[in-house]
């Protein structure tokens, strides 16, 4: 399996259900148009067709954009375990592409079910509104290899506020899936987050995380960094690790230009 953008996921519903009767579609679309608030009537109403229910969809999609604050987004998250998997990713496709942060917590707790369906589909909307909130999802989803490398290149593009302190404590939790650990490293790296060498300084003891620890502090380390890495050399077993942080503190140690 892989992780698609976000941008992908109403393509990707669109190709999958039957073709719709587009006049139908077009019709029901211009009566919720005129209408505010029977799009979301109608994707709470059972008996609906499929061209009114996708027309709703679309509807939403245009006032969240418009008004990704308000309180439709509220009622929209609430939607989201209630119809049908089709239907949950092309609201999720909506959410993110409207940056509809009042949707975190509902995004998230689906994103966190094991066993739901959309769950990929609720980690990368959550990539997109979620920010710090979304690094430990996502980290999470590592430990399946087909998805791993998908997963770093998510976690390398969220933002917002306590990214940076999501990515530290998710680097140095003894207690989470290496998978995952390692996902956070690798997208650090290709963020250039240097503000996670100091966490890198102390995994590198912990014999699982040395390698990778190490192979980002070569790329991520600064002079700022000096301390915390000439502690690491002292404490660290390996040989070959003591001789590599030998020669970075030793290049970080030269002036600049010399």
């Amino acid at each position: 399996m892989c992780l698609l953008p976000v941008c992908c996921f109403v393509v990707a519903a669109f190709a999958a259900d039957a073709p719709l009767d587009h006049a139908r579609y077009a019709a029901a679309l211009k009566e919720f148009r005129a209408q505010d608030g029977r799009a979301l009537a109608a994707l709470q109403s059972a008996g609906k067709s499929a061209e009114e229910r996708r027309a709703a969809i679309d509807d939403v999609r245009e006032r969240l954009v418009d008004e990704p604050a308000g309180p439709l987004t509220t009622e929209v998250a609430a939607l989201l375990a209630k119809v049908a998997p089709a239907e949950a990713r092309l609201l999720l496709a909506a959410l993110a592409e409207a940056k509809a942060v009042g949707a975190t917590a509902q995004v998230a707790a689906l994103a966190g079910q094991a066993d739901s369906p959309v769950r990929i589909d609720a980690a990368l909307a959550l990539a997109e509104i979620g920010g710090a909130k979304a690094v430990p999802v996502l980290a999470a989803l590592a430990k399946d290899e087909a998805l791993a490398e998908e997963v770093v290149l998510v976690l390398a593009k969220v933002s917002g506020p306590g990214v940076t302190e999501a990515f530290n404590a998710g680097i140095r939790d003894a207690k989470a899936d290496l998978p995952g650990r390692y996902a956070l490293i690798k997208a650090a790296v290709a963020r250039n987050n240097r503000a996670v060498a100091a966490a890198l300084c102390a995994t590198l003891l912990d014999e699982p995380m040395r390698l990778e620890s190490q192979k980002a502090l070569l790329k991520l380390a600064s002079p700022a960094d000096l301390p915390a890495l000439r502690q690491a050399e002292q404490a660290v077993a390996n040989a070959a690790t003591k001789a590599a942080l030998g020669r970075l503190i030793a290049k970080l140690e030269k002036p600049e230009g010399k």
